[in-house]
């Protein structure tokens, strides 16, 4: 048991190291941010299965819609620009 919590530990931190060293392009940020999602919702199943779990159905809700808004402003990104990558535009003009 100890070992899976260590294991999304780990995986929270990594999440983390990705998002800070692959912010260039939206869709590696957008995947590593649900990363760090997923092993949130991991570690708070370990700890707060037991007391509450209509808050794990709250925040499962709250991923999914940030999913939907991160999704959709990368299709509308792609669509004026052409592609995903954040340094070859120009953010004050947006």
């Amino acid at each position: 048991m100890y070992l899976s919590i260590y294991l999304y530990i780990f995986m929270f931190i990594m999440s983390f190291f990705m998002f800070s060293y692959l912010y260039n392009y939206l869709l590696m940020t957008l995947l590593s941010m649900e990363f760090i999602m997923l092993s949130f919702l991991m570690l708070m199943y370990f700890y707060l299965f037991n007391m509450n779990i209509l808050l794990m159905l709250y925040y499962l809700v709250y991923v999914v819609s940030e999913g939907v808004l991160g999704l959709s402003l990368l299709v509308l990104l792609i669509r004026y620009f052409g592609n995903n990558n954040i340094n070859l535009m120009n953010l004050i003009l947006w």
